[in-house]
């Protein structure tokens, strides 16, 4: 029996710097820890003695505002990248260019935000979560009706958007449990709802907030949108790549 589609891979994304801004891709290597390269550079905040110690745009929120890219992209032939091919250079929301790690820009970001941080590094994905997170683009365009705003997905820094065939709002939140293919062999199964902060009222361009965002995913949606997933089945996904009950 023929597995039953239930979805289509529009696009996917990466984030080199944890809550910086994010790369969409044309295709990525899906391991047991998430898209090679996201996530793999972070801050932490040494004031922040919290179990969430990231210095990320809920402190600051044109930190979203930076702009990474890998300057030699791990590519999806390469399962295991060697270290090198995680440098990134960074542009500030003023063009400077500075290189991650460096200690001036440590400097620069602890000057700029007036709080001590040190950088960190992994080759697995610093996610909150989950190793993926998945969102349908019906999911959005409800909660643009429900705001009256025109949301750009990139507010969710998702990994993973979908076109679901049924086209219906929040379909993901009824995967929760299930497994699901994209394209041969990649398999992720869903494991909860993504539980949202202010980053979500964040414009992706300007940083600009805008509140009404979890105001309605708090009190309409549980403060939830998206799902969080675990990798069973590692490989390689693309843009277009259909999507199947597992």
């Amino acid at each position: 029996m023929d597995p039953q589609r239930i979805g289509t891979l529009a696009s996917l994304c990466r984030y080199p710097v944890k809550s910086m801004a994010g790369e969409e891709l044309a295709a990525a290597r899906v391991t047991f820890a998430g898209l090679i390269g996201d996530r793999v550079h972070a801050f932490v905040d040494e004031n922040n003695k919290s179990s969430f110690p990231w210095m990320t745009a809920r402190q600051a929120h044109d930190w979203l505002l930076f702009r990474p890219r890998f300057l030699e992209p791990p590519t999806i032939e390469q399962e295991i990248p060697c270290a090198d091919r995680y440098a990134v250079e960074v542009v500030s929301p003023q063009g400077e260019k500075f290189t991650v790690g460096d200690a001036n820009f440590t400097q620069f970001l602890e000057q700029r935000y007036s709080r001590p941080l040190r950088f960190r590094f992994s080759e697995r994905s610093m996610t909150d979560g989950a190793p993926v997170s998945v969102i349908g683009f019906a999911t959005i365009r409800a909660l643009s009706e429900e705001t009256g705003l025109a949301l750009d997905p990139r507010r969710f820094r998702a990994n993973f958007y979908v076109r679901w065939e049924r086209d219906e709002p929040f379909f993901e939140d009824q995967l929760v449990g299930r497994a699901v293919r994209i394209g041969e062999k990649v398999t992720i199964q869903f494991v909860k709802k993504d539980i949202r902060c202010v980053m979500i009222t964040l414009d992706p361009d300007t940083a600009a907030p805008s509140p009404i965002v979890l105001e309605k995913v708090t009190h309409q949606h549980d403060r939830c949108t998206g799902v969080y997933a675990a990798v069973l089945r590692e490989g390689v996904v693309r843009a277009g790549d259909p999507v199947y009950l597992a």
